[in-house]
């Protein structure tokens, strides 16, 4: 495949029809041109023309110029490309939120976790998938605080986290002493990071609606046992008890 073929299936998988790559290809030769002028350059039908230039301003590709005729020029390409990206991911975001509501009932009628008000949790393998599945969850709040950090749920931690700061979403984390200056700096560039001594254990908050807690064993760095719950009392006590314990921690710059 050639680069010009190959740079015209980079165009249009960013939702350029034939026509619109070849328009605006040929505005970038041109720097600007008439309909017309584009056509010819182009080798659009002129029966097409102006359907082709008005679909790639409304997608963010080219502009007008006032005049008679109008001219036509090229949006900067760094600015089209990105604000294309921008469109896709926000209408891709709708999809997977408008699959997840579809799919979570037929997931939890066919076996999958239906979390009750309160269960107690052995073990540390299923305390850290609890603990991975309530911060999937989240959507407009999450507030995590935990003594260690591991690998699978970091893994879900950062792209949750970057997902919720794109809404506008509030994530707060509020790290053990024993997690390592490089795990921070990764969090921090996400979310509100604050440190301190958890030696208690930690947990998290998904939407002040859920929550996971982790409780610690004297002179014992892994947790092993928990409490998983949707339960509204237990959550305002452990949101309240998170605000305590995130007002009096240091922040991290």
């Amino acid at each position: 495949m050639g680069s010009g073929e190959r740079l015209v299936n980079q165009l249009r998988r960013f939702g350029l029809t034939g026509y619109e790559v070849k328009a605006y290809l040929a505005l970038l030769e041109m720097g600007e041109g008439t309909a017309k002028e584009i056509a010819e350059a182009a080798s659009v039908p002129k029966s097409r023309i102006y359907e082709v230039i008005n679909s790639l301003i409304e997608k963010g590709w080219a502009v007008a110029e006032r005049g008679r005729p109008s001219r036509y020029r090229p949006l900067d390409p760094e600015v089209a490309v990105r604000g294309s990206l921008m469109k896709m991911e926000r209408e891709l975001d709708e999809l997977a939120r408008s699959l997840i509501d579809e799919l979570t009932p037929m997931f939890r009628g066919k076996g999958g976790e239906e979390v009750p008000e309160l269960v107690i949790v052995r073990g540390e393998q299923d305390l850290w998938r609890r603990v991975r599945s309530t911060i999937a969850k989240a959507r407009r709040s999450l507030a995590v605080a935990l003594p260690v950090i591991p690998e699978e749920v970091a893994d879900t931690l950062l792209p949750v986290a970057s997902v919720m700061r794109e809404r506008g979403g509030s994530v707060r984390v509020l790290v053990g002493n024993e997690v390592s200056s490089s795990e921070v700096r990764k969090l921090a560039e996400l979310a509100e990071v604050r440190r301190r001594e958890l030696s208690f254990g930690g947990g998290v908050i998904a939407d002040a609606s859920e929550v996971v807690l982790i409780l610690l064993e004297p002179d014992r760095p892994r947790p092993k046992v928990g409490i998983h719950s949707v339960h509204s009392m237990l959550t305002m006590l452990a949101q309240t008890y998170f605000d305590m314990l995130w007002s009096i921690s240091q922040p991290v710059s």
